[in-house]
């Protein structure tokens, strides 16, 4: 029988964050049950340090950072506390992109949300198995805008999401598209805010952070649960004032990455 890694620790938190749903129940605000956890913590002497930061790299350049729930010093063990009806893959998706980080031991994804305690283990098996992205060109349409540009913005947006996984803000996948970008030789500007007016007058600048790619293409990259309606009206009224034609939303919020393709002039929607 495979002898699990940190036994002892691990049901020593477990027991922890059992009293805790026990006393506080489910569906509170993930910060109750933090707060509440590491008081448990503390009183049965398992020593955590809480608000650490990691920082997040891309092919040696930092993007981002992250903050992980409790990380336990030492023994190298990162939480993800969820609380939703049970623990999904997204879940386990997000606490393998926080190993990948932390270079921690083992995660433990912990989930309030449902009528008992949820607590599933992942040990870090990424330091022996390093899986290579492999890129297969997904087909666009006959239609298609610039389609060798396209293609490619795919590809570097594919491999993004298959380096970080899911789990980050916008910000982080953002600084390492423009990573990717530079590593596959495409030139771009980054657009940060543009001007909002009416009847000829300036109201001010708004934010936009969109990647604008040879003058042709423009990228907005979220960290989105769906992508809506309002997200696509946006994108097209921002393409007019750049006098793009076109515009991709990349969204790597989940397992699966989402490229929504965007048209200045809308021509019905495109997937």
């Amino acid at each position: 029988m495979t002898e699990l890694l940190y036994a002892d620790l691990t049901d020593a938190i477990r027991g922890v964050l059992m009293q805790v749903h026990n006393v506080s129940g489910p569906e509170l605000p993930e910060e109750f049950y933090d707060e509440a956890a590491s008081i448990g913590f503390e009183e049965a002497g398992i020593v955590c340090e809480r608000q650490k930061n990691f920082t997040v790299f891309y092919e040696g350049v930092q993007v981002g950072l992250f903050i992980p729930d409790a990380g336990f010093l030492g023994c190298k063990v990162v939480l993800d506390y969820k609380v939703a009806p049970a623990i999904t893959p997204l879940h386990t998706a997000q606490v393998i992109s926080y190993l990948k980080v932390t270079d921690a031991d083992l995660g433990l994804v912990v989930n309030f949300g449902a009528a008992s305690l949820q607590v599933e283990r992942l040990p870090n098996f990424l330091r022996e198995r390093q899986p290579q992205f492999e890129w297969q060109p997904r087909s666009l349409p006959d239609d298609a805008l610039y389609p060798d540009l396209t293609a490619a913005l795919f590809r570097c947006l594919y491999r993004v999401h298959f380096v970080l996984g899911p789990g980050f803000i916008h910000r982080t996948y953002r600084r390492a598209v423009m990573v990717e970008l530079e590593r596959s030789g495409l030139g771009y500007r980054y657009v940060k805010e543009l001007p909002v007016g009416f009847h000829n007058h300036h109201l001010g600048l708004v934010p936009c952070r969109l990647i604008v790619v040879d003058d042709k293409i423009a990228i907005a990259a979220v960290a989105l649960q769906e992508i809506g309606e309002a997200e696509e009206i946006a994108m097209r009224v921002r393409l007019r004032q750049l006098d793009l034609q076109l515009g991709l939303l990349a969204n790597f919020h989940d397992t699966r990455l989402t490229i929504q393709p965007v048209r200045a002039a809308a021509k019905g929607k495109s997937t």
